[in-house]
């Protein structure tokens, strides 16, 4: 029997949270189905490997660099992933390392040198690493690269089992959750009911396309029932804009409703405002993320055209029903004139609820990288991570504000959340 390892490597930097790597639990159980073993090492919670004292080492490793929770602002710096590889050889010399990730996937040559990685697989992490190893373990014909052209084409997720829970301490996965009505970190599974997002902001990466693709609702919900059986009642919706697929989201929200679940999820100030939130507090919503990134957006040139009045009522809406709001503050996007005001800094400051902080990075597979990138590269595409990760370097410095000083001033804030979670 063929034995494959997923291994998860150490994030570039401290998190407030650490989130269920749930399409590795989606490869692992397909590959299982089909009669291959299967194994984890998360080195996010251990520096050990999975005891192989009493079975055969992994013929095949395979090391995802950002797994789906990251995949959407994935890391720049490869050093960790570089590191568990290292790790990885030394552990088991014999086996074959294959990288899957959004790094594998825009520069999949780059990424195989700096990794050191006998292959790397272009595609969505759980699509990709199926198919990779499958093809792998039937001996074809395989280059570097895989597939020879393209991406791995995505899979329907419903022809899959249930994800492989059983390789996981669920428990040990934690995010933002409510108890005694107050915001904490703790346990937290993840539902990952609808890939993609058909909004085209120029700045953001999307992992699983622009074409919404539904799973089943009884999917969703048998897998949010089987996280209950391992003692998770809160849950994490993946899903880039909760509400915006009404059919999907109505069905859910029934299903829901009664079940004494507790859950979170992110969606779009315009979406808010024309769902049913009532709807979404009666099935268990007890806070929703909005991408509001600034209240100068709507003058940049990234393709978001939501003003701050827009936001304000969404906000308003979720605290009508008892929704927590949170918001996703970016700082940095080009020609925002809130960041370069610090009007950015005022509006945070009078967010209700919490919010979040993200600095903008230029990541190959979106637009804007597209566009700034060989600004900022001697008028060439980067073709290593290093000149990647300098694109971004330059175009901060070269910002008409400070962007570490305001970085510094929004976390001293007490409802970033961040802050929150300390204090609990």
């Amino acid at each position: 029997m063929t034995q494959v390892c997923f291994a998860i490597p150490d994030d570039e930097f401290e998190r407030d949270f650490l989130q269920l790597p749930l399409d590795v639990a989606n490869a692992c159980a397909a590959l299982r189905a089909e009669g291959i073993g299967v194994s984890v090492w998360d080195n996010r919670l251990t520096d050990t490997p999975p005891d192989t004292d009493t079975g055969p080492d992994p013929d095949i490793v395979v090391v995802v660099t950002a797994i789906a929770d990251r995949a959407q602002c994935y890391p720049l710096v490869l050093h960790p992933v570089t590191a568990l590889v290292d790790r990885i050889r030394r552990q088991w010399p014999r086996a074959t390392v294959l990288a899957c990730g959004p790094h594998a996937t825009h520069l999949p040559e780059a990424t195989r040198a700096e990794l050191g990685a006998d292959f790397v697989a272009r595609g969505e992490v759980d699509s990709a690493a199926i198919q990779a190893v499958r093809d792998l373990t039937a001996g074809r014909p395989a280059l570097p690269v895989m597939p020879l052209v393209d991406s791995y084409p995505q899979l329907a997720p419903e022809q899959w089992p249930l994800p492989a829970y059983d390789l996981f301490d669920l428990t040990s996965y934690t995010a933002e959750v409510f108890m005694d009505g107050r915001v904490r970190r703790g346990s937290c599974g993840m539902v990952l009911g609808v890939r993609g997002c058909t909004y085209g902001c120029t700045f953001c990466h999307l992992p699983f396309g622009t074409r919404m693709r539904p799973q089943p609702v009884e999917r969703a919900l048998a897998e949010i029932a089987a996280m209950r059986e391992r003692d998770v009642d809160f849950v994490f919706f993946l899903d880039y804009v909760f509400g915006l697929h009404p059919t999907f989201y109505t069905d859910l929200c029934r299903g829901l409703t009664g079940q004494g679940v507790g859950w979170t999820g992110q969606s779009r100030a315009e979406v808010v405002l024309r769902t049913d939130v009532e709807q979404w507090a009666r099935a268990g919503c007890m806070g929703m993320w909005l991408g509001a990134e600034s209240p100068g957006i709507a003058e940049t040139p990234v393709g978001k055209r939501v003003k701050p009045g827009v936001t304000d009522s969404a906000v308003r809406r979720l605290q009508d029903v008892g929704i927590t709001p949170f918001a996703f503050v970016l700082i940095g996007l080009p020609d925002d004139p809130a960041c370069q005001s610090g009007e950015l800094l005022d509006w945070a400051t009078d967010l209700p609820g919490y919010f979040g902080l993200n600095q903008l990075f230029l990541r190959p597979g979106t637009k804007l990288y597209e566009q700034l990138a060989p600004r900022y590269n001697d008028g060439r595409m980067p073709s290593t991570w290093s000149e990647v990760e300098a694109v971004t370097r330059r175009y901060r410095e070269s910002y008409p504000v400070d962007l570490n000083e305001l970085w510094n001033q929004l976390v001293s804030l007490p409802n970033y959340l961040g802050n929150a979670m300390a204090a609990l």
